[in-house]
């Protein structure tokens, strides 16, 4: 007689079960998303007060701390930078610095704000002055915000990163509205240039010129620049973006400024990149040898193009 056994199926849970489930699991997800927010505003309390007594640099020798955080501390990337940057800037908007401090906002909003306020004067002026009168908070209507800052920090503490940006997006509208405070600070307090760098090497670009730095910049771009020849097509017969072509025109002025004997210097230095290669590396020998960009490694293939 020959027997034959099978495995048992496992049983599935019962969809009674699944809600109980999913209610333990985002239970202890809040419980560490907030042990982690506790810890971070603990660090950046220590960060704060070792900017303000100027430590990083006499102790530690570092000028920038996120380069501190990164390379003492082993924090990541993200987290070095927000801890940063709300330390640097805490002293101009103290409200959302105490918020991320005591926890009551998390780091990255409160460090995405900051970085929003402080972009031109008169965002930075318009943030911090007082309402006529102080103004509910959306979220809690006992919670009166004294400033626009204040009302930020707000969104910080309770809004989603979407619903924050949405309004710091309503305060640059707002500030066109301000005939007063244009009048005071100038089309030039409006401008503003953000150069950012990514994880994939790349930078991001974005900002708002006044209107005779947008058209001098558009002008030069388009001297720069002329229109792609029909035989500048790729593959598909398509010419190639006028973006693209506006951002090798940016390097061409940069490059040829930079070289210029009337560029400004910082430091003894003008605007162009220090690159150390040797000559065997440039030809292709495999010397074991990494070309450096600013004391960075890059690919031979890259300091050749360069």
């Amino acid at each position: 007689m020959s027997h034959c056994t099978t495995t048992p199926n496992p049983v599935p849970p019962l969809a009674s079960d699944r809600p109980a489930q999913a209610a333990a699991i985002r239970s202890t997800l809040d419980a560490a998303a907030a042990a982690i927010n506790t810890q971070h505003a603990q660090v950046l309390s220590a960060v704060i007060a070792m900017k303000e007594q100027n430590l990083h640099r006499s102790e530690f020798g570092f000028s920038a701390l996120r380069d501190l955080l990164l390379s003492q501390f082993d924090f990541t990337f993200n987290t070095a930078g927000a801890i940063a940057a709300i330390a640097r800037l805490s002293g101009k908007f103290r409200v959302l610095a105490e918020a991320a401090t005591t926890g009551k906002a998390r780091i990255d909003q409160v460090a995405f704000a900051v970085r929003q306020l402080d972009q031109t004067t008169a965002i930075r002026h318009f943030a911090r002055t007082p309402f006529t009168t102080p103004v509910p908070s959306p979220f809690d209507p006992q919670t009166l915000c004294a400033t626009p800052e204040a009302m930020v920090a707000q969104y910080c503490a309770h809004a989603t990163f979407k619903d924050l940006r949405r309004h710091l997006d309503e305060l640059w509208a707002s500030i066109a509205e301000e005939t007063e405070l244009l009048d005071e600070l100038g089309q030039q307090s409006m401008q503003r240039l953000d150069l950012t760098p990514q994880h994939n090497g790349m930078w991001a670009l974005e900002g708002q010129l006044s209107d005779a730095t947008g058209r001098l910049l558009e002008k030069y771009l388009k001297t720069a620049c002329p229109p792609p020849r029909q035989d500048e097509t790729d593959t598909d017969g398509i010419l190639p973006p006028q973006a693209n072509r506006h951002a090798e025109a940016l390097h061409q002025l940069l490059a040829g400024y930079g070289s210029s004997p009337q560029a400004s210097t910082r430091h003894g230095h003008t605007a162009t990149l220090n690159l150390v290669a040797d000559i065997e590396t440039l030809q292709g020998h495999d010397t074991g040898r990494t070309p450096l960009l600013e004391g960075e490694p890059i690919s031979p293939a890259r300091a050749r193009l360069l």
